[in-house]
């Protein structure tokens, strides 16, 4: 297979890099560093030292010029985007801004081209709004309905952004006559996620022992789902030709956890113990969120193997063991 990773240095895109290379596939990868403050880390340079991986440097946010190595691709990957939380509250006018455009600059760069299909990398994001109408059943399926009850919250910066995403991938689709699927993600986590989710926040403030232990949201609940897990899930919804004009929920159904009994089980893992203390919940925040994954099952015969515990444990590892600040 030849594959295009867009924001194949980031988290998702990394992993996913480093699956296709070992099967020995031609991976090239599109990023501007952003998140890495335009150094590629210890890990992204041994990806990039393998024959069959080539790195192209470029910020999707400006036209895009695609060389001919990606005139004819197996599969384009669409993963470049701003994510993290607090950046949705921090500065939600270039994360709704950026998703937008390097969406349509990729779309255009890959218009007259020989691609053998589009995978569209969305997020359990696009529904939150779902929940204040009693909308959002659990677990939540693909048919869940959008709702964005208006634009003025700022952690819709990214839900619209990803939702308008998946408007253009789909029409782009029909259009180029090129097969896509969507896949929304729902609470992946692991090795090198950087530093602005929950899961790597709890590990550094559990390291520096702070006691009480604020957590925001402590009753809501998530269903985490570990990076290799989500990688081969990806993989097959890219490989399975009956997800083509699909959106498949990718997750793990089984992992749904309270946000209090996260930092609990993190802090077991560490040896450290401290007072929880409830700092409420994030305005938009929804109260729980996991997915219904029945869908990827039947289309692909995927199921996730690596359990909460053992994919903290690896997670906690790899933040604790690195040279490099996490």
């Amino acid at each position: 297979m030849r594959v295009l990773i867009t924001g194949g240095a980031g988290f998702i895109g990394y992993h996913l890099a480093c699956y296709h290379a070992r099967l020995g596939h031609t991976v090239i990868v599109l990023d501007n560093l952003w998140k890495a403050d335009g150094r590629p880390d210890q890990e992204f340079e041994r990806l990039l030292s393998q024959p069959n991986v080539q790195f192209i440097p470029h910020d999707l946010t400006t036209p895009w010029q695609a060389p001919k190595e990606v005139d004819e691709l197996d599969a384009v990957y669409h993963l470049a985007a701003i994510n993290g939380t607090q950046l949705f509250y921090d500065i939600p006018y270039q994360v709704a801004r950026t998703n937008l455009l390097v969406t349509i600059n990729l779309l255009d760069a890959l218009e007259g081209r020989r691609i053998g299909r589009v995978i569209y990398s969305s997020t359990s994001e696009v529904y939150a709004g779902a929940e204040r109408y009693h909308l959002l059943k659990i677990p939540t399926d693909e048919a869940v309905p959008v709702v964005f009850p208006q634009p003025t919250p700022v952690r819709f910066s990214y839900g619209t952004s990803k939702f308008m995403g998946e408007v253009l991938c789909v029409h782009f689709g029909a259009k180029a006559e090129v097969p896509c699927a969507i896949i929304r993600y729902h609470n992946i986590y692991g090795p090198r996620m950087g530093t602005r989710h929950v899961i790597p926040e709890f590990i550094a403030r559990v390291r520096q022992q702070e006691n009480p232990f604020a957590v925001y949201g402590a009753h809501e609940t998530r269903a985490f789902c570990y990076i290799d897990d989500a990688v081969e899930a990806t993989y097959r919804v890219a490989t399975t030709s009956a997800c083509h004009g699909q959106i498949v929920h990718i997750g793990n159904a089984t992992e749904e956890t309270r946000i209090a009994d996260l930092a609990r089980l993190l802090m077991n893992l560490m040896g450290y113990q401290a007072e929880l203390r409830e700092r409420g919940s994030r305005n938009g925040s929804v109260l729980r969120r996991c997915p219904d994954t029945a869908k990827l099952k039947t289309l692909t015969g995927f199921q996730p193997t690596i359990d909460l515990r053992e994919g903290l444990s690896r997670t906690v590892d790899w933040y604790l063991a690195g040279p490099e600040s996490r």
